[in-house]
């Protein structure tokens, strides 16, 4: 028996021991679960646009076979302890990740064995550990733990069908209630980088939010002012150097969020605008979304999502910083914004981090329940915010750096999408959903700075999944 079998029958023995001691204290604490259990099969075709491995600009290199196929299996455990009236416990394990729990994944070291088998490992983390305790000054929470805020275009912890890459800090924070009024001062600390413990290593936010909600009038307004920090050995990439290293930053971001329901009508919206200091350079940006939605009947809604990211201007020496990157789980499609083709053509990375950036987009989408079933249809079109110029660089958004541009220039149009969505709800926890795509990616990926053209092609792409709440 190999050494990580041993590990993993003893956290079981572990795991089994707590649950028989809990059961046994039953008297004094309220033990329960909650949670997610998912999987599901993504296969793409045509995500591949190069005419070459080694040609740059936005090139999706082919490497494998065609179409891209994968699984994801993932389970969540929420579970929850009352320790009494005033103070409770809360958790969040892992098993296997969102993003990257492919099936087979985490194999034994070692080469493919054709003639037998062997059991592989999957990974088991704890996402959040966090203390909530009621005072007489508001509620305190402390520990590592879920961040939301607003539609989730900075934080975004959505424990949705979606959710892939969820925001979690550790963090302390006290919310104080006066009547329609919240205020909560939140410190939050990011995971350094590996090995790395010096006093400028880390990313800290030090974050303020007031919200206001009137449940008569179904209004909710917001304000998180986030002063954000990172050390120059936080790991951060530096965007604006022509070469490598790393650098820290610290800025401010004054993010605005407000919602109104007025009748069968629904509208939100989020502002974030940011300033301050990247890599000793000049920061500025700003972003917004909005989403509407119409409830015409039980049956049917119409929805709308609307949003911009500000990119990077191209120039041959830049001196402020401008583009905003949208959190990675904000996804108005099922292909244009969701998964990242490079990663999947090196097979390496999340195949989910695909963050909005550089981008200007509207979808559209209509939604009619027939008893169990669901479908739901849906169409988005983007434009690029900046493209280069042929000045000499570019930022290219895929790397997130400046290259050159090789004297051409590059169109807007990051091109249109059509979605189709049929869900089956089997029961109050059980959902079988299809999700399948078409995806006519605009001129703007055809650049490759000076060298052939990028061979543009119509993305198919299909998620069958199933997913367990409970």
């Amino acid at each position: 028996m190999s050494f990580v079998e041993h590990q993993v029958i003893r956290v079981w023995i572990a795991s089994v021991l707590t649950v028989g001691f809990l059961s046994l204290e039953a008297q004094a604490l309220d033990f329960d679960w909650q949670g997610q259990f998912r999987a599901e099969t993504n296969t793409i075709f045509g995500y591949s646009n190069a005419p070459s491995t080694g040609t740059s600009g936005y090139s999706v290199p082919l490497r494998g076979d065609s179409p891209a196929n994968f699984q994801n299996l993932f389970l969540s455990l929420k579970p929850r302890v009352l320790v009494n009236d005033n103070v409770s416990i809360f958790g969040d394990l892992w098993f296997n990740s969102p993003d990257q729990g492919l099936f087979g994944s985490n194999p034994l070291d070692g080469a493919p064995r054709f003639s037998n088998t062997v059991t592989g490992n999957g990974l088991i983390s704890a996402r959040a550990f966090f203390a909530e305790v009621a005072t007489d000054f508001g509620t305190f929470r402390v520990g590592r733990m879920p961040l939301q805020y607003g539609l989730g275009l900075v934080w975004n912890s959505d424990s949705s069908r979606r959710s892939r890459l969820p925001s979690f800090g550790d963090a302390m924070t006290l919310v104080t209630k006066l009547g329609a009024f919240k205020f909560s001062p939140i410190f939050v600390k990011y995971q350094q980088q590996r090995g790395v413990v010096t006093a400028n290593s880390g990313i800290t936010d030090y974050a303020l939010n007031l919200s206001y909600s009137n449940d008569d009038e179904q209004l909710d307004v917001g304000l998180l002012f986030l002063r954000r920090l990172a050390g120059s050995n936080a790991g951060v990439t530096d965007p604006l150097s022509f070469t490598s290293g790393t650098s820290g930053y610290g800025y401010n971001l004054w993010d605005f969020y407000a919602k109104k329901k007025s009748g069968i009508f629904t509208l939100e919206a989020e502002v974030p605008i940011a300033s301050g200091l990247v890599a000793s350079k000049s920061f500025s940006s700003v972003a917004g979304a909005v989403k509407a939605k119409a409830d015409l009947s039980e049956q049917l809604s119409l929805k709308a999502n609307v949003g911009s990211a500000s990119g990077q201007a191209s120039t041959p020496s830049p001196d402020k910083f401008t583009a905003f990157y949208f959190h990675p789980d904000y996804r108005p499609g099922l292909l244009m914004f969701n998964y990242n083709y490079r990663n999947i053509a090196s097979g390496s990375g999340s195949f989910f981090d695909n963050p909005i950036t550089n981008a200007r987009f509207l979808s559209l989408s209509g939604q009619y329940m027939a008893g169990k079933f669901s479908h739901e249809v849906l169409g988005l079109f983007a434009m690029a915010d900046q493209v280069a110029n042929g000045s000499g660089k570019y930022f290219n958004t895929l790397s997130g750096s400046y290259q050159d541009d090789g004297g051409s220039s590059q169109e807007k149009g990051l091109g249109f999408e059509l979605d189709y969505s049929l869900g089956y709800d089997w029961d109050e926890y059980t959902r079988f959903g299809i999700d399948t795509g078409l995806y006519f990616p605009g001129a703007f990926y055809k650049f490759s700075a000076g060298s052939t053209p990028n061979d543009v092609k119509t993305v198919f792409g299909a998620q069958f999944g199933m997913t367990v709440k409970f």
